[in-house]
């Protein structure tokens, strides 16, 4: 006590014992790490069981509809194939139905090549725009989030719809603009069947833009929710098309007249 009476300022005893408590108190409070903000233990879900059980679950799921599927849905094989004949109509593999969809109303070069690359580079570059730690986990980041997605999800089904139906009856000249520009002013094919189509896809998404923004008032992160939303709803639109109502010719049909085999 004497000792630590000579170290305190003013060599008082009861200024030392003060100086001591405090002292210790500070030893025994105990830091966050910057890392960690917040305590979320009891949010975590530990993967087993929690996690393993829901996949085994859907799994399982999958499985019975499969076989379902198999038991219900004749499937027959077609004769062997005749490479002097082509049937009518020659599709791709269903996933890339959605890009046979595209080469119906544009180049082969921008369907085909172009705009799968600029989309595949711009999901690439989405974790370098948005690096918020916030919302992460959590389906569609906040409720205004989950709103944004229904709104583009609609929106885009409708668009895409309307766009395909419209195409389909004017000749598939994008909405007749292409005729026009072809036939009344005799533009080069690359104005009407390249630059014409990628600037009806970039006015489409910046109207979206536009209506989300004004709308929603969204953050960083729900701008890319809505934009990324557009992709997927875009991806199975343009998959359905391809797959259900493409009858001979490539030809919008109803999914019940479809060939058979098909």
């Amino acid at each position: 006590m004497a000792d630590i009476a000579q170290q305190a300022p003013g060599g008082s005893p009861a200024r030392a014992i003060d100086e001591a408590k405090r002292q210790k108190l500070l030893e025994l409070v105990r830091g966050r790490a910057l890392a960690r903000p917040t305590d979320l233990a009891e949010d975590e879900v530990m993967v087993w069981p929690s996690l393993v059980v829901v996949e085994a679950v859907c799994a399982t799921v999958f499985l019975l509809l499969l076989l379902a599927a198999s038991v219900l849905f004749h499937a027959p094989l077609t004769e062997r194939a005749n490479p002097n004949q082509t049937p009518n109509p020659s599709k791709a593999p269903w996933y890339f139905l959605n890009l046979q969809e595209l080469l119906l109303h544009m180049n082969a070069g921008v369907a085909g090549v172009i705009i799968p690359t600029v989309a595949l580079v711009a999901l690439a570059a989405i974790p370098y725009f948005d690096r918020s730690p916030l919302g992460v986990g959590i389906l569609g980041t906040s409720a205004k989030g989950r709103k944004i997605a229904g709104f583009t999800a609609i929106f885009t089904t409708v668009v895409l719809v309307g766009m395909i139906i419209l195409d389909e009856m004017t000749d598939r000249t994008q909405f007749g603009i292409g005729a026009i520009l072809r036939d009344q002013f005799g533009a080069p094919e690359f104005v009407y069947n390249q630059i014409l189509p990628v600037g009806i896809i970039l006015v489409t998404i910046a109207v979206l833009i536009v209506l989300v923004q004004v709308i929603f008032k969204p953050t960083r992160r729900e701008m890319i929710i809505a934009l990324f939303t557009g992709f997927v709803v875009t991806y199975l639109v343009l998959t359905v098309s391809g797959t259900s109502f493409r009858g001979p010719g490539q030809n919008l049909t109803v999914p019940w007249q479809l060939p058979m085999e098909h």
